[in-house]
């Protein structure tokens, strides 16, 4: 009888430590459920994330998807239209390269390039299959170049992708780092991207792995709106039997002059703008905005 009070007792105190673990965890789910304060960032690596990294790279390589790149037939027209505004034999800095896709096409038309990106996959991938060009595993963000490079591109939107004060750190070493009149060629998202955009939640699970994860998860995803729909965050939470995660990605649309105003106090002057990074003409209508600024 003693025995088998004991065991209840045990079972008891098993059951309530597993209560009490669950009310933690949803306790942790709710909160992070919650709509982030703007320009909150996540702690969880992603760039680097053995499993992530993988698939981010597969995206950037399939070429006909719009994903981590652009479809690779877009990318052989803007690198045409980037070989007509930027003069031969020029020294390029490709901000966020990824694989190399536009690097590679670069180099091979004789521009003296150099590729930075955050992920060592998409940098060993790079590395090993263009073997001209020089390619570095950084956040662009603490690069330090003085007035080394013709022209420095940052393509697919990635500055919008910032927060504030990362694109003013961005656009300091930016100029720092070009020649006198050299070129900044870059694209953002314009608000036709957020036009009647609200607040929204929905959920996945995926039994047998995905993105986020090679093992089964449930992901939660949120799209939250800030600064009169100029602002998103896309917040996805991960939940697997061993742990939960939480990705936050920011992004911010710019008109001409939204846009400008930003870029102008840093020493930079408007070179030429168009509807996209193909050097498309302007008309105001489409969803990227594409500038390029001269160093002043």
């Amino acid at each position: 009888m003693e025995q088998y009070i004991k065991s209840q007792k045990y079972n008891e105190n098993s059951i309530k430590e597993n209560i009490l673990e669950s009310n933690s965890i949803i306790s942790k789910l709710f909160l992070l459920l919650k709509k982030p304060a703007l320009w909150q960032r996540s702690c969880e690596p992603f760039w680097d994330d053995e499993h992530i990294s993988k698939g981010m790279l597969e995206a950037h390589l399939n070429p006909d998807w719009d994903a981590a790149s652009r479809k690779h037939s877009y990318i052989d027209r803007s690198v045409k239209w980037l070989i007509s505004i930027i003069p031969a034999g020029s020294k390029i800095l490709d901000l966020g390269c990824g694989p190399g896709l536009y690097t590679k096409r670069l180099s091979d038309a004789g521009y003296d390039i150099t590729g930075i990106d955050y992920s060592r996959r998409s940098i060993a991938y790079a590395r090993e299959h263009d073997t001209k060009t020089k390619y570095i595993y950084r956040n662009y963000l603490k690069m330090d170049y003085t007035e080394e490079f013709d022209a420095i591109t940052l393509i697919y939107c990635d500055y919008a992708a910032l927060i504030p004060d990362e694109r003013k750190t961005l656009l300091s070493k930016i100029h720092r780092a070009l020649k006198p009149n050299g070129l900044f060629i870059f694209d953002v998202f314009t608000e036709k991207n957020f036009y009647g955009k609200s607040d929204r939640t929905s959920w996945s699970f995926h039994e047998n792995g995905g993105f986020w994860s090679d093992k089964p998860y449930l992901c939660l995803e949120a799209e939250y709106y800030f600064e009169n729909n100029t602002v998103k965050a896309y917040k996805s939470i991960i939940i697997t039997e061993s742990n939960l995660r939480e990705y936050i990605i920011w992004d911010t649309v710019f008109t001409k002059h939204t846009l400008l105003n930003e870029v102008t106090p840093f020493g930079f002057q408007m070179h030429s703008m168009y509807d996209d990074v193909c050097g498309s003409p302007y008309t105001g209508k489409a969803d990227t905005l594409c500038f390029v600024l001269k160093k002043i």
